[in-house]
């Protein structure tokens, strides 16, 4: 009965904290998508080649956590001939925006913020540019123009069903999992390894079902540090619980292949990784 009653005291506090914010990324996309032809974004992503930086940056730019994304970058990804775009904005997005690189200045100081800043845009766009040589998207299908002839409420509505519960049935199956590994796996396996080697994956695969809204991560990485990991786990942890938790890594099936997928996840446990031990050798004293 307790596991129970932790199970859905989870689940509750993960829809509490996602909820809004995706309902409000599913309102803004959805009018956006209803009302405006998208000119602007059509214009980034006719870039070619220099694409993922405009999305790279753009993700930068919006308040958005790993879960409220998800509506704007199934947006680009249908708005482009090539999976670059998307991957460039879903790697940015949850990680970088004004609020999170305030809060690591104040709770981490400047090399580390720098380092998130600067480390995540240029594995973002390494990334992308690498993976567009390994998948191509099919030529077959059909690409979203974006509302050329916006038709108001009507449009709106279609759109709002589409992506609210096209992407929220995967997001709420990610929520259930990420409760249940919560549930079922006790803090206190973690505690003798922190400060070892052993704690950059450690805490890189253990932020997976650990669901943290935008900026909710650092707070909770002075935490891990106050307990014993070290600054570069700690880094390691605001990497990986905002880049790839299990609720992003479902719904982002709904519009990416599913090797895609996989390989976003494992080079991104790679990079929160390398990051936190490259903080820990080199900058940890300044």
């Amino acid at each position: 009965m307790d596991i129970l009653k932790k199970f859905f005291f989870s689940l509750y506090d993960y829809v509490l904290d996602i909820l809004p914010f995706f309902v409000i990324a599913v309102l803004i996309t959805s009018l956006l998508q209803g009302f405006t032809s998208l000119s602007w974004l059509r214009v980034f992503l006719k870039k070619g080649k220099t694409a993922p930086i405009y999305t790279g940056f753009l993700g930068g730019l919006l308040p958005l956590c790993s879960c409220s994304m998800l509506p704007v970058a199934n947006l680009i990804n249908s708005m482009s001939r090539s999976y670059a775009p998307v991957l460039s904005f879903l790697i940015v997005a949850p990680v970088v925006s004004p609020i999170t690189l305030i809060l690591t200045y104040g709770y981490f100081g400047l090399p580390m913020t720098v380092l998130r800043l600067f480390g995540t845009l240029f594995f973002a766009l390494l990334f992308a540019y690498a993976m567009e040589l390994f998948f191509k998207k099919p030529s077959s299908l059909p690409l979203s123009m974006g509302g050329t002839s916006p038709s108001g409420w009507k449009s709106f509505g279609t759109h709002f069903r589409e992506n609210f519960f096209g992407i929220g049935k995967y997001l709420l199956l990610g929520i259930v999992i990420a409760s249940l590994i919560k549930t079922l796996i006790p803090p206190e396996l973690i505690r003798p390894i922190a400060g070892s080697f052993a704690s950059y994956p450690l805490v890189s695969f253990s932020s997976i079902p650990i669901y943290v809204c935008s900026g909710e991560e650092v707070p909770i990485a002075k935490a891990l540090k106050d307990i014993g990991f070290s600054s570069g786990a700690s880094l390691t942890f605001m990497l990986g619980g905002t880049g790839i938790c299990m609720p992003t890594i479902i719904a982002t099936l709904r519009f990416l292949p599913r090797t895609l997928v996989i390989a976003y996840v494992v080079f991104w446990l790679l990079f929160s990784m390398v990051m936190g031990f490259f903080y820990d050798l080199f900058l940890w004293e300044l």
